[in-house]
C-alpha cells in the first residue's frame, strides 16, 4: 500500500511540475496595430504603432509585413519593442492601389508567435496628365508654354479645344496652375461626369489674367468616371501648367468618346479622337 501511495505522490508531483510548463507553452503573443492614414500618397511613409503582450515582450524584435492587392505577405521592416512593450515603425508606400500591413511577433521559448490584425489602406499617386492616355476635342497642344515671360516644360494649351480622361472612378483631385500665353484674359473650363455621356456633368471655371503668372487651382473629381478640361471657346488661349490627377491607380485606362458633331466646340464634346 505504501508503495502505491508513493507512486501516486510521484505522479501527482510530475503533473504539478509540468503544469506551469504546459501553461507557458500555451501562451501566445498578442499584437495590436494602428496606422496613421487610410489614403497615403505613394512615396510617403505610413506610420504604424501598437503594443505587444506576452512573456518577455519588452525589447522583442517584430516583423513588419506588407501585402499588395492579392499578393503574398512580405517582410519589409524589423523593429523592436520598447521597455513598455510598445513599438512604432514607418514603411514607404510603394505603389497605388489597395495594400495591407500587419506586424508579427515571432515565437520564442516563452510563447507562440502572434500576429496583429491586418490593416488596409489605399495608395494614391499624383499622375502627370501630360503623359496619360486621353482623347481630344479640337487640337490642344501638349508641350512647353511661355506665360508672363517664363517657360513651363509641361502644360496643355487650348484654343477651341479640350482633353478627356477616363478616371475609372479612381481619382479624387485635379490640380495645376492656370494661365494664358496671350495678352488677353482666358478661362479654363473643367467638366466631370460619371460616364462619357456627360448626362450628369459638373462644370467648373478658372480664370487666367493676361500678363500674370499661372495661378494654382484644384478641382474635385471624387466619384466621377470622366474628367475633361479645355478653353471656353472664346478664341483666346488658356493653359494648365503641370496638370496632375490624384488617383489610386498607376496609370489611367484608355479614353474613348464618340464624335457628336463636326464643330471643335469643347463644351459640346465634338471632333473627338481616341488616343492610345
Amino acid at each position: 500500500m505504501r508503495v502505491r501511495v508513493i507512486a501516486i505522490a510521484v505522479v501527482t508531483g510530475l503533473v504539478l511540475a509540468l503544469a506551469p510548463l504546459a501553461a507557458q507553452a500555451a501562451s501566445t503573443y498578442t499584437v495590436s496595430l494602428s496606422i496613421n492614414a487610410s489614403q497615403p500618397t505613394v512615396g510617403t511613409k505610413l506610420k504604424l504603432s501598437g503594443k505587444v503582450s506576452g512573456p518577455k515582450a519588452a525589447g522583442k524584435q517584430l516583423l513588419v509585413q506588407r501585402k499588395v492587392g492579392r499578393g503574398t505577405w512580405k517582410t519589409v521592416a524589423k523593429v523592436r519593442t520598447t521597455t513598455r512593450r510598445g513599438y512604432t515603425a514607418r514603411v514607404k508606400v510603394p505603389t497605388a492601389g489597395r495594400q495591407y500591413v500587419r506586424v508579427v511577433a515571432p515565437s520564442s521559448s516563452s510563447a507562440a508567435a502572434g500576429t496583429s490584425p491586418a490593416r488596409r489602406y489605399t495608395g494614391f499617386r499624383w499622375l502627370d496628365l501630360t503623359k496619360q492616355r486621353h482623347a481630344t476635342g479640337g487640337e490642344p497642344v501638349n508641350g512647353p508654354v511661355t506665360i508672363a515671360g517664363k517657360r513651363y516644360r509641361k502644360a496643355f494649351t487650348f484654343r477651341d479645344s479640350g482633353v478627356y480622361f477616363n478616371t475609372g472612378g479612381k481619382c479624387t483631385t485635379l490640380r495645376g496652375s492656370v494661365g494664358t500665353p496671350d495678352d488677353a484674359a482666358g478661362r479654363l473650363v473643367v467638366l466631370t461626369a460619371r460616364n462619357a455621356d456627360f448626362d450628369d456633368e459638373r462644370e467648373y471655371h478658372a480664370h487666367a489674367a493676361a500678363g500674370a503668372a499661372p495661378k494654382r487651382t484644384r478641382f474635385p473629381v471624387t466619384g466621377k468616371g470622366v474628367l475633361a478640361f479645355g478653353d471656353d471657346n472664346s478664341a483666346k488661349r488658356v493653359s494648365i501648367v503641370f496638370p496632375k490627377l490624384r488617383c489610386s491607380v498607376n496609370t489611367l485606362p484608355r479614353m474613348e468618346l464618340r464624335p457628336l458633331g463636326s464643330s471643335a466646340d469643347f463644351t459640346h464634346h465634338a471632333s473627338l479622337q481616341s488616343l492610345g
